[in-house]
């Protein structure tokens, strides 16, 4: 299963010119930490979610191949195609697969770093179960530069292309 997991989160997450992807991040590490602290539920969302983007490619690509299967190309445009289909519960697959992945891969320091953002301080392991539980304070950052050149990429892929058709992303 945490194979499974693993290609779905990747492909949202690729190396994209010097930022490092997913996968060179400890996502297994990350994944298996995922697995042990989440409810069974969440996790077996999670399984669905990369059991239905490995099956996909026929309904958004339309080829009759599991998504592991798929060249880097296709891999792309499939992943691209779920998260933009029209079908709310196949964009809702997409949402659970990129929301997992987006904490992974933005909490990494490496990543931190390359957008000039402060790491985050150590994971202390506990939970917080108070009635009340006090709101943070503003954290550091902001929109760095580097963070806006990967949407600006993005956008001359013609990624926003569906702008303003009714989509939500």
């Amino acid at each position: 299963m945490n194979e499974l997991v693993r290609f779905a989160l990747t492909a949202y997450y690729p190396r994209v010119d010097d930022l490092p992807g997913l996968a060179e991040l400890g996502v297994d590490e990350k994944i298996q930490r995922l697995r042990r602290e989440s409810t069974l539920l969440f996790w077996t969302g999670i399984v669905a979610a990369s059991v239905a983007f490995q099956i996909a490619p026929l309904l958004t690509i339309r080829k009759p191949l599991l998504a592991s299967w798929l060249s880097a190309e296709d891999l792309d445009q499939h992943a691209h195609k779920m998260a933009t289909h029209p079908g709310y519960l196949v964009r809702q697959v997409t949402f659970l697969i990129k929301l997992v992945g987006g904490m992974f891969w933005g909490q990494s320091a490496e990543i931190r770093a390359f957008l000039d953002l402060t790491p985050y301080p150590e994971d202390p392991g506990t939970r917080r179960v108070e009635a009340f539980v006090p709101r943070q304070g503003p954290l550091p950052g902001g929109a760095p530069d580097k963070l806006l050149s990967l949407g600006k990429k993005e956008r001359d892929r013609g990624r926003d292309k569906d702008r303003g058709k009714g989509l939500q992303a």
